[in-house]
This record gives structure tokens, sequence and C-alpha cells, in this order.
């Protein structure tokens, strides 16, 4: 099952749960600002908004993404990150003095917080980069390592246009680029940075835990590069103010639904039938991923404001299903792997260690929030119930990572080694 994995490269257990304890902490804090200011989050370039997206993507996703990609690279790449527990302890505290930053220089105004947001972020980003990077062009090439090396690019380039417009926010001075920037910012970011890194993720975990039948090598071979091309292309269109600047959109809209179709189709065939709630999550993930694809070609084709808010909050639900479906699968077999490894006879079962009531409450709880978060768009008072049901969700997130994290402490205590016999 695990075959081409140096699991023995894993980093401690505490790198990769660090990053994940904070993902409950940041949804908890976007569903306040969604709950208190719900007509002020839908409208697009409000900075109640512009933070919100912030917390989303970035306290969110790219928090549990860098916790994932500790992981994946020395598993993957079988080449340990060095001086893990230091570094990753640097970009974790950067990423949350970033995010914090940036959210409340959108909220409170103060021009200081966006350039000490640049510092961090930034910083926490091509940090990640310029650790991370060098270690996936050594070794065997493997598809998953080509696309998180394309995805830390993506993110790297989204992080210094993240500056250059931090930069312009805290001068209030916009330069006649100012919107493009921001086009290409979110294009890097959605579609370059997450988008790639989950594809990249899906043939390796989807072949992996449900003993799917392979991914084709031609859609291995070329998905990243067809997105490549495409993001280039669209960029210098942009910036040179050519025409069919959609036509790229179009490229990869249909590259998505693609991958949309052969995952649907890898899942149900799948020769591992036992049912599982992570499966549950990449079936949501698959039918929201293809709604905001289809919302974001209805808003390039009548630009309905509607449109561009469901295609965005369809796409922060996608990656987050992915994300909280990987970590119901991650966290149980990190707390089983490192107590196995350590040799205790009583370690707990992968199943035993987040129950499966529990976690079909934080399912549940998802598909409420993503379906109030919907028709919130059209129905304001469901936006705001979107919230107090996410704070749920993520409160009961919370409570599964601490009862997990805890019986690896109890069964580090009082566990019984192999050798004590």
């Amino acid at each position: 099952m695990y075959n081409g994995l140096s699991l023995d490269q894993a980093p401690p257990i505490s790198v990769v749960l660090r990053f994940f304890f904070t993902v409950p902490v940041f949804g908890i804090l976007l569903t306040l600002i969604v709950f208190f200011n719900p007509h002020d989050v839908l409208t697009p370039t409000h900075p109640l908004s512009l933070a919100a997206i912030h917390v989303m993507f970035l306290g969110i996703i790219t928090m549990s993404m860098f916790g994932a990609l500790f992981q994946m690279q020395s598993v993957l790449g079988g080449r340990p990150i060095p001086s893990v527990l230091g570094n990753a302890f640097l970009i974790h505290l950067f990423l949350v003095i970033g995010v914090l930053s940036l959210s409340g220089a959108f909220v409170l105004g103060t021009p200081e917080l966006f350039i000490i947001a640049s510092v961090f972020l930034g910083g926490s980003i091509l940090y990640v980069a310029t650790l991370i990077l060098p270690l996936l062009f050594v070794g065997t090439p493997h598809d998953t390592l080509r696309g998180m090396r394309l995805a830390l690019i993506a993110l790297s380039l989204t992080a210094i246009l993240g500056i250059v417009m931090a930069s312009e926010y805290a001068n209030l001075s916009f330069s006649a680029f100012h919107a493009v920037i921001r086009s290409v910012h979110y294009s890097l970011g959605l579609v370059g940075w997450i988008a790639i890194l989950i594809i990249a993720v899906a043939f390796q975990v989807v072949e992996m835990f449900y003993v799917s039948t392979p991914y084709s090598p031609w859609c291995k071979r070329n998905a990243f590069r067809v997105i490549a091309v495409s993001l280039f292309l669209k960029i210098i269109w942009l910036f040179t103010a050519l025409p069919y600047v959609w036509v790229f959109d179009l490229v990869i809209g249909a590259l998505l639904i693609g991958f949309v179709t052969t995952t649907a189709k890898r899942l149900k065939m799948r020769k591992r039938r036992v049912s599982d709630v992570s499966i549950w999550f990449w079936s949501s993930g698959i039918i929201l991923l293809s709604l905001a694809v289809v919302a974001h070609m209805v808003s390039l084709s009548n630009g309905y404001p509607q449109s561009q808010s469901i295609s965005l909050i369809a796409f922060g639900l996608f990656a987050l299903a992915v994300i909280l479906g990987m970590m119901g699968k991650i966290v149980p077999f990190l707390v089983w792997f490192h107590l196995n490894s350590a040799g205790y006879m009583d370690t707990p079962l992968m199943s035993n260690i987040i129950p499966q009531s529990r976690a079909k409450g934080v399912f549940t709880l998802f598909i409420l929030t993503s379906f109030t978060s919907i028709v919130g768009v059209f129905y304001i008072e469901f936006f705001a119930l979107s919230a107090l049901i996410g704070a749920a969700m993520f409160t009961l997130l919370l409570i599964n990572l601490i009862k997990a994290y805890k019986l690896y402490r109890y069964t580090l205590s009082h566990g019984k080694l192999f050798e004590q016999i």
C-alpha cells in the first residue's frame, strides 16, 4: 500500500500537527467575520471581504497545505527537510503573524499592518519555497513532486505580487496595473497554488488510500503542463491588454472538469469498497469544483456578481473538502505510524483515533455549511447561518485533533513497548 514512500524520513508528528491545529482556529475567526458582516463579505472589493478571503485561503487552506508539504516532501521525495523542527516553527509563526496582520490591515485600514503582513507572509512563503523547492528537484522524478514544484513556484509569485499590492494599500497609491496584478494574483493563488497542489496530491492519495486504478500517464504527464502554459499566456494577455483572455480560463476550466470526471470515475471503481468519510469529502469536493468552474464561466459571459461570488465560495469549499477529508486520514495515520514505529504494542487502531461518528459529524456540518453558504449569495440570512454552522464544524474539527493528540500523548506515557515484555 505504501510502496515508493520513504516513511523512515517522516518528520516528527508535531511538525505537521502544528499547522493542522491552527486551521480550525482560523476557521472560527473566519466564521466570526462572516457572521457579523455578511453583506460586506459578499461585496467583492470591500475590505472585510478581502480579509475573509485571505483568512480562508491563507489561514485555513495554505496553513493546512504547508503541514501536508512537510510530510509529503519527506516521504515522497525521500530527502528529509533540514532542521525540520526549527524551520517548521519559524514558518508557522511567520504565517500566523502574517495572516493576522493582513486581515487586521484590511479590517482596521492601518497602513503599518500591511507592511508587517508583507514581511511575515512574504517571509513564510518564500522561506518554504527556498527550503523545499531544492529538495523537489533532486532524486527520482515523481508526478506528485512535479506538481508540488509547480505549485510552490506559483505560490512564490503569488506572494511577490501580494507584497506589491500590500505596499500600494499601505501608501494608498495604486498603479495603473493594480487591477491586472490583482487578477494575476488570484489566478496564480487559486489555480497555480491550490488547484495544482490538490491535483498533485490526488495522483498519490486517491490511488494509495482507495486502491483505485491509476490515473492515465497522459493525465499525469500533461495536466500540469496545460495549466502552466495557460497561466503563463493568461498573464501575458492581461499585462498587454490583448483580447480573448477568457480563452485561457476556458482551457483551465476544461482541464479541471476533466480532473473532476477522472477522479470521480476512480473513486467509483475503487477496489477498496469500505465506506469511508474521506471519500464523501472527495465526492463533495468534486461537485463543488464543478460548480465553481461553471459559475466562473457564467460570470465571464454575463458579469453577474452573484456568479463570481458562487465561483469563489465553491472553490474555497472544494479545497476545504479535500483538506478535511485528508486530515481525517492523515492524522490517524500519523498517530498510528509514530507510535507503531516507536515500538508501542498497544498502539491504537487508526479507526479508533478519530471515530467514525465524530468524522461523520464534521462531514454533516460541512455539507450544511456549503449549502447555506451558496444559498446565502441570494439570501443573506443563510450566509449568516452558514457562519454559525461553520463555527460548529471547525470546533468539532479542533476537538477531533485534540483528542487524537491526547491519545498519542497518553500512549507515549502509559503504553508498553515490545522490548519491555
